[in-house]
């Protein structure tokens, strides 16, 4: 191989090395991120924690998830559901917790119709804390 061969394949091995070495850097940070986040799960178990977390299921009842990097700073919340297709509000049902909290569930919270909806954390002065979205099937 002359020289020239060798510096051209050093240089697209450095390439190809230093895309690889961003996009896994970004993955990998991605898995580490402190942001909220609001997700679903079937239930809530002290002991185990969430029970079948995923973002569709059918009708009927669901415990809603939220994490925070810091705590939420209020007593009195609302959790929102806003169905995505007509943007009208279907349900705001108010929850009681505490300032201190960063991790809360809201057990029992109903979806009685299929759909795509969004559901928003909100301060009683309207402030949206964390949204995510979920969709429901009809059970079969």
């Amino acid at each position: 191989m002359t020289n020239k061969m060798t510096n051209q394949i050093k240089f697209y091995f450095s390439i190809v090395l230093a895309v690889v070495l961003i996009l896994g850097c970004s993955k990998f940070t991605s898995l580490f991120k402190s942001g909220d986040r609001l997700y679903f799960c079937e239930r809530y178990d002290a002991v185990k924690g969430e029970i079948n977390e995923a973002d569709k299921f059918t009708t009927g009842y669901l415990t809603v998830m939220v994490k925070l990097s810091k705590p939420i700073g209020v007593t009195d919340v609302d959790v929102n559901i806003t169905d995505i297709k007509t943007n009208e509000v279907v349900e705001t049902k108010p929850f009681t917790v505490t300032k201190e909290m960063d991790y809360i569930y809201f057990d029992n919270v109903t979806f009685d119709k299929p759909g795509k909806y969004k559901v928003s954390l909100l301060k009683k002065d309207k402030t949206v804390v964390v949204t995510g979205e979920i969709e429901i099937t009809e059970k079969k």
